[in-house]
């Protein structure tokens, strides 16, 4: 007697389907994320630039006159110089302003490469070198959380480009200070590399929800700030081809790094900013940088992470009586 065949699927055969149709949902699924999403917006009033980096094209916007301030903004998912749209005109009266967006973010390019502490540092120090020529007239920077880590290496590393820092809540004595990179680290930013599994991941850290919920939380102390137009710049800009890969070396903790060595050795006038309502970066972690360097002086913000998004008066007023009486006192 002939046995039959093929009545059913063998199970290897269901399970290869069924990867196969969660693999084709999942990239409809990323397909349908990007849908509609359109170029990052121009977030500043002033003229548009492009510098011509050694790792792409890096988006720069520059307003008025007299000595050069440079504004950098942080690392997190949708960041740019939006976060500086409410004190950029203020600084512009009296300051030649640049503003521009780290490689990976924003309105740059955004290269498949593995993003480390090295690569900000150096574009940092190329910018106000190559861009605003900071060797013969050192800048004025403003740079938040694990960028004003980036900046106080930069600083360290090359003095004579920086006049004065304006830090807002840095990390790298208690926050982001770990330079291990564990197994598991290393896991992490492989699967977020990874072009469909990773790129599923990225969609739904970066989903409008998942964004509201991080900027209510984590960024403002106000969450009524948090708004729908809001919601939609932040959503543009995380959805941009290859946006995942810079978050992907941020989440896995490959842009953490360690300023123990090079803070205290700052000759630099500081100010640190502070929001007292930071949840990431608690103002209890600005007493190791008062303590860490006797140049620093400390400014507390009733606000979130970004005195300059929710107080930008008050901020930029603070800021400005600062570069001052800094400026004063090294005329003397």
């Amino acid at each position: 007697m002939t046995r039959r065949r093929g009545r059913g699927l063998a199970a290897w055969q269901i399970a290869a389907l069924a990867t196969a149709g969660a693999a084709g949902a999942l990239a409809l699924g990323n397909a349908l994320s990007d849908l509609g999403v359109g170029e990052p917006p121009v977030v500043l009033d002033g003229e548009q630039r492009q510098y011509a980096w050694r790792h792409g094209n890096i988006a720069y916007t520059v307003k008025g006159q007299g000595e050069p301030l440079v504004l950098v903004h942080g690392v997190y998912a949708g960041a740019s110089s939006y976060e500086f749209r409410r004190v950029f005109d203020l600084f512009a009266r009296d300051f030649r302003v640049y503003a521009f967006d780290l490689l990976g973010f924003g309105r740059s390019d955004r290269p498949a490469i593995t993003y480390t502490p090295d690569i900000y540092e150096a574009l940092i120090e190329d910018f106000v070198r190559q861009v605003i020529g900071g060797a013969d007239q050192p800048v004025s920077i403003v740079a938040s959380s694990l960028t004003a880590a980036f900046t106080i290496r930069a600083a360290a590393q090359r003095p004579g480009l920086f006049a004065r820092l304006i830090l807002i809540a840095p990390t790298g004595l208690e926050n982001l200070a770990d330079e291990y990179e564990s197994p598991g680290r290393r896991l992490a930013r492989a699967l977020l590399r990874s072009p469909l599994l990773g790129q599923g991941i990225y969609n739904l850290l970066c989903s409008r929800p998942s964004l509201r919920y991080f900027l209510q939380s984590q960024t403002y102390a106000n969450r009524e700030r948090v708004s729908d137009d809001m919601i939609d710049i932040y959503y543009t800009m995380t959805h941009q081809p290859g946006g995942r890969f810079a978050i992907a070396s941020f989440i896995s903790g490959a842009l953490n790094t360690s300023v123990d060595a090079a803070y205290p050795h700052l000759t630099q006038p500081i100010l640190l900013c502070w929001g007292k309502d930071a949840p990431f970066t608690p103002l209890e972690n600005a007493r190791a940088f008062r303590r860490g360097n006797p140049r620093a002086e400390l400014r507390v913000f009733d606000c979130g992470a970004l005195p300059q998004e929710e107080v930008p008066d008050e901020f930029a007023a603070n800021v400005y009586t600062w570069l001052r009486s800094e400026r004063a006192s090294t005329r003397r």
